[in-house]
């Protein structure tokens, strides 16, 4: 491969700075980031074999993702057929004192349902901060103790993600804290926030009444469209309670259902871990001949945490109507666009996962 295309590789599709080389970070806990990355629209690398990593996952423009607090079992329903009908994942950050208490708890049961449709579960503490109860034994207890019961009661499934409880005990959440135990967490307030200046471990979150609202233009989600908005391609992270009018319209998941070709509808873990990776990681164009392009990954996460796929644009030669791919010697999912006049492939790579290779079917 000649040195000039490898170098263009490494200045276009690293996001940070090597600082992150061979680091194995349990998260990015900066409160206040700097600009990690120049924002850019989607872009279209100009010869073979070169590549990038994209901003989001297939990509898409902007990721959007929806949460729901304190359990509300109620709703369960309501949310998985809005979620089939509008191709629309769900989070649920649960209280885990409460499932199997009262009917807003939910079951464990529930949960696994909620679950084997698609759909994830997460903390929202044990108590949501109730610190007068008795038995409550510190912020680090209330952090654990609900990671803990939800892994033993849903067998197989990894909790990585917290939301911090808001209300009157707001101020015992502590970061740090939260930090030893979770890969990142929402916070309950907050703007959309340019993608390279986020908080992974306090994402703010905004509510659906700001969509398609002119009292509340700093958090209408359709400005992460706007290329020459400060917040083009910024995360939407959308905070639900209980849902009062189930019969409403719902202008907001039509509008993410409508531009399924730019946003990328996904589960809070999915795009927490996708980001992190992203901003803290190099790639490596190792071969590119008219046969075989090889790629790698590396990143500066702690790789037992993150193992999201990262989704790589290639430039493929102009003789290759079809492509293979394979990280090290297995099978990975692959796309193949069409853009003027070239031919480009969409490539899911897990960073620190050895090499990837392209060759023409």
């Amino acid at each position: 491969m000649k040195s000039s295309t490898l170098i263009h590789s490494l200045l276009s599709a690293s996001f940070c700075s090597f600082a992150f080389a061979n680091t194995q970070l349990p998260n990015l806990n900066e409160e206040k980031p700097q600009s990690r990355f120049a924002v850019k629209d989607r872009s279209w690398p100009a010869n073979p074999g070169e590549a990038e990593i994209c901003i989001w996952k297939d990509d898409k423009i902007a990721p959007v993702c929806f949460t729901v607090d304190d359990n509300i079992a109620p709703d369960v329903p309501w949310w998985l057929e809005m979620g089939d009908k509008y191709g629309i994942p769900v989070t649920w950050f649960i209280i885990t004192k409460n499932v199997g208490g009262n009917g807003v708890g939910g079951t464990w049961d529930l949960w696994r349902e909620v679950l084997a449709k698609g759909h994830d579960v997460q903390s929202h503490t044990h108590t949501h901060l109730h610190v007068d109860e008795p038995g409550w034994d510190g912020i680090t207890w209330e952090y654990t103790e609900s990671k803990k019961l939800i892994e033993e009661n849903l067998p197989g499934h990894r909790v990585r993600f917290l939301a911090y409880p808001g209300g009157p005990n707001s101020k015992v959440n502590d970061r740090v804290e939260a930090g030893k135990l979770y890969a990142g967490a929402r916070g309950v307030t907050g703007t959309l926030v340019s993608p390279n200046t986020v908080d992974y471990l306090g994402v703010r979150a905004i509510t659906e009444n700001s969509f398609n609202n002119s009292q509340a233009k700093w958090a209408d989600f359709q400005r992460v469209l706007d290329p020459n908005d400060k917040v083009f391609r910024a995360w939407g992270i959308y905070i639900y309670h209980g849902v009062k009018d189930k019969t409403m319209d719902r202008p907001l998941f039509q509008f993410v259902a409508d531009n399924k070709d730019k946003l990328w509808a996904g589960l809070f873990g999915d795009i927490s871990l996708y980001a992190q990776e992203r901003d803290t990681a190099t790639l490596n164009v190792t071969e590119n001949t008219p046969s075989k392009i090889i790629f790698t990954v590396e990143d500066g996460m702690d790789d037992e945490i993150f193992d999201y796929p990262l989704t790589v644009k290639v430039r493929l030669p102009d003789a290759w109507n079809n492509v293979v791919a394979q990280q090290s010697g297995k099978p990975v999912n692959v796309q193949i666009l069409d853009h003027e006049g070239g031919t480009f492939a969409l490539v899911d790579a897990v960073p620190d996962r050895g090499p990837v290779s392209l060759q023409a079917l």
